[in-house]
């Protein structure tokens, strides 16, 4: 038992030093290559993330229930600002295509609008403060929405054949790697509970580094997405009649509902 609960917090230790470390070059390579006003979102998510893990760990040397007590709340505010990637992988995705942007910016806007009103309420209740599996379920849900927030942007990126530079398709890969089994491992969580706690809590972690490690990598240097070429598809157009087709349908419904 000893041993066991020894090796656990040796490789909590570890994992918790390695990401602050790679979070840290990260945030001094972003200065360095003037890459924080290209990136700003993203940037101020690995900000956000770097500031809560040192405040945690000050925190929990100082006073053993630190920890424990402000782990969920800090940890929804850094899965508010994870929303920030997603619109940074979609202004970075759509920047050729001004129309596509502005209709796809505004329901991400209104999905994390959505995230910070559901978690409010669940702070109000007591939800994030007092109940462990209550909290892992919140933060589950929220991580399958962004996951599925994810796939449908990529699923039209493919559709429509978009290529990704190297700092985009970083982006991607490491926020949807993270994302993705942080969502599995909740999942496990909500059916077995707190013995499955130490292995979801490492999980998630190895995952995160993860995504740092390919940060590190993909954002070393600025590497813009290609031009795209003529002879694809109108964007514009495109967005276009979809607005149109939106319209006719919600004036079908309209006529539909009148008495």
């Amino acid at each position: 038992m000893l041993d066991s609960a020894w090796v656990h917090d040796v490789l909590s230790l570890i994992l918790w030093w390695t990401g602050l470390a790679l979070e840290f070059a990260i945030l001094f390579r972003g200065l360095r290559a003037k890459m924080i006003s290209r990136y700003p979102y993203f940037y101020a998510y690995v900000l956000c993330v770097f500031v809560v893990s040192a405040g945690l760990y000050v925190g929990s040397q100082l006073s053993p229930g630190f920890y424990n007590r402000w782990y969920w709340p800090t940890q929804f505010v850094t899965l508010v600002m994870g929303c920030g990637v997603l619109l940074e992988i979609l202004e970075r995705t759509l920047e050729s295509y001004a129309g596509a942007r502005r209709l796809l910016r505004s329901l991400c806007l209104a999905f994390m609008v959505a995230v910070m009103c559901y978690g409010a309420v669940k702070v109000a209740s007591g939800t994030l403060l007092s109940n462990l599996g209550s909290s892992a379920e919140v933060e589950r849900d929220l991580r399958a929405v962004q996951v599925i927030f994810l796939v449908a942007m990529l699923a039209v990126v493919s559709y429509y054949r978009i290529r990704f530079g190297r700092n985009v398709r970083g982006l991607v890969l490491g926020f949807g790697t993270y994302v993705g089994i942080s969502m599995i491992a909740l999942a496990i969580f909500a059916v077995f509970g707190p013995r499955f706690q130490k292995i979801w809590g490492h999980l998630q972690s190895s995952s995160y580094l993860f995504a740092l490690a390919v940060w590190t990598f993909a954002l070393w240097s600025y590497a813009p997405n290609p031009v795209p070429g003529r002879g694809g598809p109108d964007y514009e157009e495109l967005a276009g009649q979809t607005r149109e087709k939106l319209e006719a349908l919600r004036n079908h419904f309209n006529r539909t509902a009148r008495p």
